[in-house]
Parts: C-alpha cells; sequence; structure tokens
C-alpha cells in the first residue's frame, strides 16, 4: 500500500497532557455526580487549550477566564 495515503497518527500522547486531562475528567465526573456546575481546563506547554464542562454555553463562557477563551 502507498504509505503517502496513510493517515500519520503518533506514536503516543503526552503523558503529562494525558494525566491532566484524566484529573479534569475525574474533576467533572463528581461534580456530576454531586449535581454541580463545572468548569475546568489547562493549557498544555504546546499551547494546546482543553476544557470541559456540564454547564451551557452562555454560562460556561462567561465563566472562563480569557485564556482559556
Amino acid at each position: 500500500m502507498d504509505n503517502s495515503l496513510k493517515p500519520h497518527i503518533p506514536d503516543s500522547i503526552d503523558s503529562q497532557k494525558l494525566q491532566y486531562m484524566q484529573l479534569t475528567a475525574n474533576m467533572k465526573a463528581t461534580a456530576d455526580r454531586l449535581g454541580i456546575g463545572f468548569i475546568g481546563g489547562f493549557v498544555s506547554a504546546d499551547g494546546e487549550k482543553f476544557v470541559m464542562t456540564n454547564m451551557d454555553e452562555e454560562d460556561s463562557q462567561a465563566l472562563l477566564p480569557d485564556q482559556l477563551k
């Protein structure tokens, strides 16, 4: 098969970024279980933003820090 037709799939995800994503997901799951609003996230070393929320778009955007928008 022609290798130029295969999609590029990275060998691995940065383990620290994955840990931060798992922590954020666990915090959201806890908020969901307790029935409270949650918005959380981080900016990785390469500048990629990761945000999770259980709130509607309008409320979450109002509470989200400018650096995560």
